[in-house]
């Protein structure tokens, strides 16, 4: 059966196809998992390195901080204390029993680091060194005691007048008596002051160092060496016996307490063991020989039909005339059709996402630009200025059970439902979707107006039709009719402080007195516009800033409200302005005390003139763009007036001296920077303040004294 089938070329060319389809997989993927054996082997390895390399630089940093805590250990001794003083009254007390404790204490100090051989507390200002062994003169410690070479030498010299935190020198030579090391000397001031009295000095000992890091730094890198700055300040390579060395790399790691660098360096273990190697190539061999039984059986079990049809169609078809590859293009056909379908769908729901976004902007305030408005007919919103617009809530808050997914399901289908056929009926426009506060919104939209009655109508018939079709009852809410695009946002506020007061109603108070209060105490200042105020604030666009003023101050207007909500009101906008003035760094204090100046005259619309100059102030100065030296005479000219509006002598012509400008350059800058017709007006205006705040002053005195 097998020398049959390969007898046809179709049924080698599968077998071969299928051969192809299964091993090459089989191999590239042996490879790769070998090549990623080898990689997570280096990840290990390298990881270990890194956590060892960070354990190494904490040891030294450790002994570093170490090195740091003895100075401000030793600053707090009375003996450095009373040896910094400039005068000699304390000698006495530094006799032979006295400087042979002071020596212990040092010596103790010093030895238990572990990696000092010695250290001395030099005292500049008196040329004295107190060391290990005993009291010194500066010349004599530094040639007989411990001497360095010349250039070390000068460089103490040098560092000793100055404040030094931590200074770490490069290493050098020392001799002590006959005995010569290699240190590396640590200067640290015992005064944080400019000149300091007393400086301690130590030396740490290579030798020890050395000790030190194979104890506590372990034997796992080849070399350690440290830098501070591009400059070796210690090496140490750890010898292997018998190991080779081959390729390494290096790790770095910076100090965290001083400029030293860390760089140790480690064995680069680049190849995989020898067993690992060795089961990976036996498991490519396996796979290589059930892929080719495999891609043989496929191959049979595929070309049986094919057969079949061939066989079938020998009548009409040559020999060498194969009809297979037009089931392969029918498949791949369908195969593309129904990609086709599930690509259309994904872009009918990103079109619904984006129309239920572009919708909820509307709900929150559309003061965009004319261009903007292209986004509602890309999504068949044909909504203009001209059309009247009422805004409806759904609203499900009085179920008995919310968490009946079912019947929510049910009710939103239904809801659907309804308000199609009942818009229908009435011949009106509508878009239905969610929103976060209700379960449902309506934007209904008509050419001519829609009566109130009519409006309450339609949201009676909707709210029995689906109590009649779910046995639930809705809350259908409306909002007030009004025209242009701004009117869906105010119709939608409108209508959900409808829904805030059943809200509060179903907690227990009445409907009538919750409205009352809601109503006629809220002034009308939504969140999102007030988002809007201050991004376009921020950009200058004084047009739809001038536009959102005007429309709070119409829709307000409409509410009646009484004198103390009208105050609330215009606050809450001064509060917007001088908030993005700050954000600005623009100085809001001449703002705030004219406005309060202007709210003690309770003059609600001299203070709604105020905050309208205000933002146009803002404006101006963000379209313009004044430039710093602008902004700078400004501060300049105001901090000026703030402080002798009171003299007797300030006028325009001392200001203009003073800032070597001409009279009407000042003018015209003064009111730039307080929104004020003349300094005069200002002058005058401060002066009421500052009168008004000593009255405050002496009442208040007044009432203490009583």
């Amino acid at each position: 059966m097998g020398s049959k089938h390969f007898a046809s070329s179709t049924f080698r060319k599968t077998f071969m196809s299928y051969t192809a389809i299964l091993i090459i997989p089989i191999i590239v993927f042996s490879v790769l998992n070998m090549h990623r054996n080898i990689l997570e082997e280096q990840r290990k390895t390298n990881e270990k390195h890194v956590s060892d390399s960070k354990r190494i630089a904490d040891v030294v940093d450790s002994k570093l901080t170490q090195l740091k805590s003895l100075s401000n250990m030793l600053s707090e001794q009375s003996w450095v204390q009373k040896l910094m003083q400039n005068t000699d009254v304390y000698d006495q007390e530094f006799d032979l029993v006295k400087l042979i404790e002071i020596r212990k204490d040092l010596t103790n100090a010093v030895n238990s680091l572990g990696i000092l051989p010695f250290g001395a507390v030099v005292f500049p200002q008196k040329k004295l060194v107190i060391s290990s062994w005993g009291k010194f003169a500066e010349d004599e410690f530094f040639t007989s005691v411990a001497s360095f070479d010349e250039a070390t030498r000068e460089q103490l010299n040098d560092s000793f007048p100055n404040y030094e935190y931590f200074n770490i020198l490069q290493p050098t030579a020392i001799t002590l008596g006959a005995e010569k090391r290699r240190v590396i000397p640590v200067l640290q001031s015992l005064e944080v002051v400019n000149n300091p009295r007393a400086s301690l000095l130590l030396f740490v000992d290579i030798v020890y160092l050395t000790d030190y890091m194979e104890r506590f730094g372990g034997v796992e890198p080849n070399k350690i060496s440290i830098r501070a700055n591009d400059a070796l300040v210690y090496q140490h390579d750890y010898i292997k016996v018998g190991s080779n060395q081959g390729s390494t790399y290096e790790v770095r790691v910076p100090s965290q307490v001083s400029d030293w660098q860390y760089t140790l360096t480690y064995p680069d273990k680049n190849v995989i063991g020898i067993q690992n190697l060795f089961s990976s190539l036996l498991a490519i061999l396996i796979s290589v020989v059930i892929g080719t039984a495999s891609a043989f059986l496929l191959s049979i079990i595929s070309y049986r039909p094919l057969q079949v049809l061939l066989n079938k169609l020998s009548g009409v078809v040559r020999k060498d005339d194969l009809g297979s590859e037009y089931k392969l293009i029918e498949k791949s056909f369908d195969r593309l059709i129904d990609e086709n379908h599930s690509l259309q769908q994904a872009i009918k729901d990103y079109e619904s996402a984006a129309k239920s976004n572009l919708l909820l902007r509307l709900l929150k305030g559309y003061f965009t630009e004319d261009q903007h408005r292209n986004g509602l007919q890309k999504f068949g919103l044909t909504y203009t200025e001209e059309k009247y617009y009422c805004t409806m809530l759904v609203s499900f808050h009085a179920m008995d059970d919310p968490s009946d997914l079912e019947l929510m399901r049910r009710a939103e289908i239904v809801t659907i439902m309804v308000a199609e056929t009942i818009m229908d009926r009435h011949q009106l426009h509508y878009e239905l979707f969610e929103v976060t506060n209700a379960d449902k919104a309506i934007i209904v939209s008509s050419s001519e107006p829609l009566g109130d009655e009519r409006v309450k109508q339609i949201s009676s018939e909707m709210a029995e039709s689906i109590q009649r079709a779910c046995n639930m009852l809705p809350e259908v809410l409306t909002g007030t009719v009004e025209k242009g695009l701004l009117g869906i946002s105010k119709s939608y506020y409108a209508a959900n402080e409808s829904l805030q007061v059943k809200l509060f109603s179903r907690r227990g108070f009445r409907t009538d007195a919750v409205e009352e209060t809601y109503i006629n105490n809220h002034y009308y200042y939504p969140t999102d516009w007030e988002i809007q105020l201050i991004n376009n604030l921020k950009i200058g666009n004084l047009e739809t800033l001038t536009r959102i003023l005007d429309e709070i101050h119409t829709e307000n207007q409409k509410r009646q409200l009484p004198e103390a909500g009208r105050v609330q009101l215009v606050s809450r906008l001064m509060e917007t302005m001088l908030r993005v003035l700050y954000e600005l760094n623009i100085d809001a204090g001449i703002y705030a005390r004219q406005f309060e100046i202007k709210a003690n005259l309770e003059n609600i619309d001299s203070m709604w003139s105020y905050v309208f100059e205000v933002g146009t102030l803002i404006c101006e100065r963000i379209r313009y763009s004044n430039s710093s030296s602008e902004m700078e005479a400004g501060s300049k000219l105001l901090l000026y007036v703030n402080q002798h509006y009171t003299s007797a002598d300030m006028s325009l012509k001392k200001l203009a001296e003073m800032l070597e400008m001409s009279v009407p350059s000042v003018s015209r800058m003064f009111k730039e920077v307080t929104v004020s017709t003349s300094m005069i007006m200002y002058v005058v205006s401060e002066w009421k303040w500052l009168k008004s705040c000593f009255e405050r002053k002496q009442v208040l005195k007044s009432l203490h004294t009583e």
